[in-house]
């Protein structure tokens, strides 16, 4: 099993919505063609991105311009049902909505980040390749890339299929990066806006005047924008014809006034959101280095590829001394939260609705699931984060319960499902057993249970007609027994940097279409730059993410499991 980034942490320790959203009646809406039209123009149906003419040439590989396609059509999926003719001029909307996931909003200053893990998967170290990605050359743009999606969002404001509003947005976790207070309230602040919490948005700690961090370190592993700081040119410039954009960092880490998403938004909990490094659970070191004024930088001159095999060693990388360090300025907001505070900090938040479909019960109770009816359809946004650590997802047993009832229920008034979570079925493949040493009771659900386990009471209820989930970063549509439709979103952070709108549309002839639409980030200075450096990311660059034309924008038609 494959750990994902930074797994160096990782080896070593879910009524009604609020007042403003749609009820059922008035989500059923005739088309409106024009408002549909003009949504489409600002999606990939009109426009995709594909690798354009080499920049600059590297030793290994070039850096090339994103340059704009053609679009790309809806594609008709029929594995669990067969389109029958008429269905556009009879089908209605039961619900629009934006799904958006692994924001990783990073501070990219953090005292506890271990970007040094990746030169172990940069070939270096050949076949170790579990570490990648802990350090990613646009990094510092994350706030920014994610308002620049909002801002698109909000341009498009309908369904490019059915015309009606877009209802809500769901955030499906990893919207944080390293389970930190300040890249919390940053996360926050981006999804509600500027006009909303009444101050610019900030994505830095440490001296607010001045980047610290990796990418002035001097190590020639990491990437910097701004050119003489290393003897010879770094490895991204010189094996891959990275760049020089002098001043670029600062641009990136600049407060600016967020769009916000313009609409309700929920929450869900990811592995990132609730673990150090999306991998472990917060030990006692990892707190005291957080707030501290020493960053970590490279690997001491005794370490070897094989150092991060042995928990001893690996902690050793953060502790030993002769690990090249920066001193940098202390913050007591790079401090962890746990779930707890998660929530109540969601309850805390001004923006639509109250708790982003979080309730005090989740706060008192420590749980991070719940229920919510949206449009003429019900959500069930579930925790698959693993509190005893690795990056894969499970669920406990007092929430599979949970689950198992709320289907029941749901079936009985044969209303139809969406279920939300961080981990799909193809991510929950988490076996870890152990509980989180430091949570108190009601911190750890246990014993854990994987695909298989899940997958059997999901597919039980016919009132689920998809499972939208994260994680993988890439995109990908599955058909499940049920029938239900899985379908997985690319995350911000990475190639190609997509969110996905859904439509849920009523046929009238005894089927159901879901139809799916891929949405690239708005345009500017920074959030292009940004992009233009993660289609060039030797690991996560073009060529992955994208997933399969019938991954992207489609029609995937099921049974009405209550026509």
């Amino acid at each position: 099993m494959s750990i994902g980034r930074r797994a160096f942490l990782g080896i070593i320790g879910t009524a009604a919505v609020t007042a403003g959203l749609p009820d059922a009646a008035s989500a059923q809406v005739t088309p409106g063609r024009n408002a549909a039209r003009r949504a489409r123009r600002l999606t990939t149906l009109a426009r995709t991105l594909r690798p354009g003419r080499v920049l600059r040439e590297g030793q290994i590989g070039d850096y090339r311009a994103v340059t704009p396609d053609r679009g790309e059509p809806h594609l008709l999926r029929e594995e669990l049902a067969s389109a029958l003719p008429g269905r556009r001029g009879r089908r209605s909307s039961l619900v629009s909505f934006v799904h958006l996931t692994d924001q990783h909003i990073i501070d990219a200053q953090s005292t506890t980040r271990v970007e040094f893990t990746d030169r172990y998967a940069d070939g270096e170290c050949g076949a170790i390749t579990p570490l990648s990605s802990a350090h990613r050359p646009q990094e510092a743009a994350s706030a920014r890339i994610g308002d620049a999606m909002l801002r698109r969002i909000r341009a498009i404001g309908t369904s490019p299929v059915s015309g009606a509003p877009l209802q809500a947005a769901i955030c499906t976790g990893d919207n944080t990066d390293n389970q930190q207070g300040n890249e919390l309230k940053t996360f926050l602040d981006l999804m509600d806006g500027s006009a909303l919490t009444g101050r610019p948005l900030v994505a830095q700690s440490g001296d607010l005047a001045r980047y610290e961090g990796v990418q002035r370190s001097g190590d020639r592993a990491y990437w910097h924008p701004d050119p003489g700081v290393t003897g010879t040119p770094d490895q991204y410039k010189e094996l891959f014809g990275f760049p020089d954009a002098p001043g670029w960092l600062e641009r990136a880490l600049a407060p600016f006034d967020a769009a916000g998403a313009g609409m309700p938004w929920f929450s869900c909990y990811g592995n990132h959101d609730g673990l150090a490094q999306g991998n472990s659970p917060v030990l006692l070191p990892y707190r005291v280095i957080a707030e501290g004024g020493v960053k970590v930088v490279g690997t001491p001159e005794h370490a070897t590829c094989h150092s991060l095999t042995d928990p001893a060693a690996a902690l050793g990388q953060l502790t030993t001394p002769g690990a090249p360090a920066l001193p940098v300025t202390a913050d007591q907001q790079r401090q962890y939260v746990r779930k707890r505070g998660w929530m109540r900090a969601h309850l805390d938040s001004p923006g639509a609705p109250s708790g982003h479909g979080f309730a005090q019960r989740n706060v008192d109770e420590n749980v991070a699931y719940y229920v919510r009816d949206v449009g003429a359809v019900r959500w069930i946004v579930l925790d698959t984060v693993n509190p005893g650590g690795l990056a894969d997802g499970s669920v406990g047993d007092r929430q599979l319960a949970w689950l198992d009832d709320r289907l029941d229920e749901a079936d009985a008034e044969r209303t139809l499902v969406l279920l939300f979570s961080h981990h799909g079925p193809r991510s929950l493949t988490n076996p870890n057993q152990a509980p989180d040493p430091f949570a108190k009771a009601d911190g750890n659900d246990l014993p854990r249970h994987t695909a298989d386990d899940v997958l059997a009471v999901v597919s039980a209820h016919p009132s689920v007609i998809g499972w939208v989930n994260g994680h993988t970063h890439n995109n990908v549509i599955t058909p499940r027994q049920g029938p239900f439709w899985d379908i997985g979103s690319a995350a911000h952070i990475d190639w190609p940097s997509q969110a996905r709108l859904i439509d849920v549309l009523d046929n009238h002839d005894g089927t159901v279409s879901l139809f799916t639409t891929m949405v690239d980030h708005a345009d500017d200075d920074v959030a292009s730059f940004a992009r233009e450096l993660m289609a060039n990311d030797p690991q996560k660059g073009f060529g992955t993410g994208t997933g399969s034309a019938a991954d992207r924008n489609t029609e995937l038609l099921l049974p009405h499991p209550f026509a």
